[in-house]
């Protein structure tokens, strides 16, 4: 199937580019019959589709409605819900050790629109989009990030309405899977310093700035001593055999202080025992 499984660590990102244009190359570029249409759709999601009042609808961009052919605007409402059970779903049953808001930020990256925009591109689903006469020129299209992640999650509700959840819930963790587990990879996982950032951002703090103290011993075994300052206060020092590693812990230091003082500590909260990737080793 066309994409799957072709996604990469390196290319998680967050959404910054909401409402910019982007020229969308081969955005709406097929030409053969709407059988045709249907029937390479069917193929990148792995289900037969046959109902083509579905199709029609899931595939068109609001530039190409008509009085008989709505956009697929409701369309996505909808498979936006899909989408959101089921990751949260298999989040929640794959990760019991994650707090509430950790679950929060992995489902916010997985099906952020940039990331269902770089879905749509790779399936090739922005190929066969209805869009209106003068939207495309000289074979490119410029629209938002929203329109190919809307694309996706209407495509997705359209598979939802004829075969059901569980074919649903089948295309997206084959799909979106490599994404979670990218998202939920050491090289993304909450440590201690993004904990801090999330946390002070939340009491709308300054973001942490990471000082190095000094360093000690001989070069092949040095020590680094780094504070990390947070607003007037300043925690630590954390000590490490890099500079990695000591901001890590000058931050669990000011993670545990500052989540006391803000009364939202608990014992059985697992934040502070995620481990850092120099822990590990």
């Amino acid at each position: 199937m066309r994409g799957q499984g072709s996604f990469m660590a390196d290319n998680v990102v967050e959404s910054n580019s909401d409402g910019a244009l982007q020229s969308v190359p081969d955005a709406g570029a097929f030409a053969g019959s709407d059988d045709e249409r249907f029937a390479r759709l069917s193929q990148t999601l792995g289900y037969a589709l046959k109902n083509a009042e579905y199709l029609r609808v899931a595939l068109t961009h609001s530039s190409a409605k008509s009085d008989d052919r709505p956009s697929n605007e409701r369309m996505e409402f909808l498979g936006d819900s899909v989408l959101g059970l089921i990751v949260s779903e298999k989040l929640y049953r794959e990760n019991p050790d994650y707090p509430e808001g950790e679950l929060t930020r992995v489902k916010s990256v997985a099906v952020s629109r940039e990331i269902l925009a770089q879905r749509c591109r790779e399936l090739g689903l922005h190929e066969l989009m209805y869009l209106g006469k003068g939207i495309r020129r000289d074979g490119r299209a410029k629209l938002p990030v929203s329109v190919l992640a809307n694309l996706y999650e209407s495509v997705l509700c359209a598979l939802y309405m004829e075969h059901g959840l569980e074919a649903a819930r089948d295309f997206v963790e084959r799909d979106i899977g490599p994404v979670i587990k990218s998202v939920t990879s050491h090289q993304f996982q909450q440590n201690y310093k993004s904990a801090l950032q999330h946390l002070v951002q939340a009491h709308n703090e300054r973001a942490p700035i990471y000082r190095v103290q000094g360093e000690f011993g001989p070069d092949h075994s040095k020590e680094f001593h780094v504070m990390v300052k947070i607003g007037e206060r300043t925690f630590g020092p954390g000590v490490g055999k890099n500079k990695k590693e000591a901001e890590q812990r000058a931050a669990k230091t000011a993670l545990a202080e500052l989540l006391a003082q803000w009364e939202t500590f608990n014992e059985a909260d697992e934040l502070l025992d995620i481990p850092t990737e120099e822990e590990d080793e």
